[in-house]
């Protein structure tokens, strides 16, 4: 009689179990959750973007500025290294 009962105890748990892993599944799968990942993955591409734009820019801007001292440097005649 004990063990039909704990038998029966261990099939209520694993069956409350599976039912409520169920639902989260179904919970995460429906349209609007499906919907709420997408846009905040969009939203997180657009942040990625941005930052890396911003890093480009950044970059873009410091390299132009050193190669036009090189080049200034050079019509004027000064060479690298040497000083008047």
């Amino acid at each position: 009689m004990i063990r039909r009962l704990f038998w029966v105890g261990v099939g209520v748990a694993v069956t409350v179990v599976v039912i409520h892993k169920g639902r989260q599944i179904v919970a995460r799968y429906t349209p609007e959750a499906v919907s709420e990942r997408a846009a905040a993955a969009v939203d997180d591409a657009g942040v990625r973007l941005n930052r890396m734009a911003h890093t480009f820019r950044s970059d873009f801007a410091t390299a132009r500025a050193e190669r036009e001292a090189e080049l200034m440097a050079s019509l004027r005649g000064e060479l690298p290294g040497h000083q008047r």
